[in-house]
């Protein structure tokens, strides 16, 4: 039995506003949009949906390694169940989604398989800027805060960022976005991207209308905490230049 016409799934890397996209869309009365099913906290938007994980992840060594190969198994033999029971369930909204993250393809490969199978409708979610997404990733980490119900000074926070890891994840966030435009070629998707949040209700209705649903006004869930000038949150912001400006000049703008 093929998907529901509209039923659909968030594809998407970290500090992509995959989550204030998630919840501003469950909102809307005719759209359940649940969070990463398969995160390993169960602290997840719509918690109730969460993959039930063996044990808990921990930071490194042994008990990590554990963790992983152990729920990859678990995964890979009940993944597809925890999915189908998922949109097999009703309530009184009748589009069902959630977000999976492009790691999920990796670690839970027939979850991934069958989604693709099924032909659920994809909203493709990629940030252009990768460098910002990088900064933004460190950021939060730094200041402990990821996102914002409320606005803040959060945004006027300074950190000291370490360039090294920069440069290097902005490398590991290209390849990323490259993979989720490539594993889901040639399925039924929408892209959008973060830049696009810009004209927010031109986005929505985008996506509304991919969903077939009806268009209506809504504000976002979140707020963002990071500043439009990036260089406004980083106290190093010169090094993060000189660091960046040989491959990703065309980010620092």
């Amino acid at each position: 039995m093929k998907a529901p016409k509209q039923d659909f799934f968030i594809f998407t890397a970290p500090r992509s506003g995959s989550t204030v996209l998630t919840r501003t869309l469950d909102q809307h009365p005719e759209i359940f949009c649940a969070g990463e099913l398969f995160h390993p906290s169960n602290k997840i938007y719509h918690n109730e949906w969460h993959f039930p994980f063996v044990g808990e992840k921990k930071k490194k060594g042994f008990s990590r390694k554990l963790f992983s190969v152990t729920n990859y198994i678990k995964g890979y033999f009940s993944g597809v169940n925890h999915i189908k029971k998922f949109y097999r369930t009703r309530n009184e909204k009748k589009v069902r989604g959630f977000k999976l993250m492009i790691g999920h393809t990796k670690d839970f490969p027939t979850v991934w398989k069958y989604l693709r199978a099924e032909n659920y409708k994809i909203i493709v979610l990629i940030r252009q800027n990768t460098f910002r997404e990088a900064l933004s990733s460190l950021r939060a980490r730094k200041i402990g805060v990821f996102h914002s119900a409320e606005n803040s000074a959060l945004a006027e926070t300074k950190v000291h960022v370490d360039t090294t890891l920069l440069k290097k994840r902005v490398d590991e966030l290209e390849a990323l976005k490259q993979n989720i435009l490539r594993l889901s070629e040639g399925t039924n998707r929408i892209i959008i991207t973060y830049e696009e949040f810009e004209d927010w209700q031109n986005m929505l209705n985008n996506v509304f209308n991919f969903l077939d649903v009806e268009k209506i006004e809504m504000q976002p869930e979140l707020r963002k905490i990071s500043s439009a000038n990036w260089r406004e949150g980083v106290e190093n912001y010169n090094e993060v230049e000189e660091t960046m400006k040989k491959q990703y000049a065309h980010f620092l703008k």
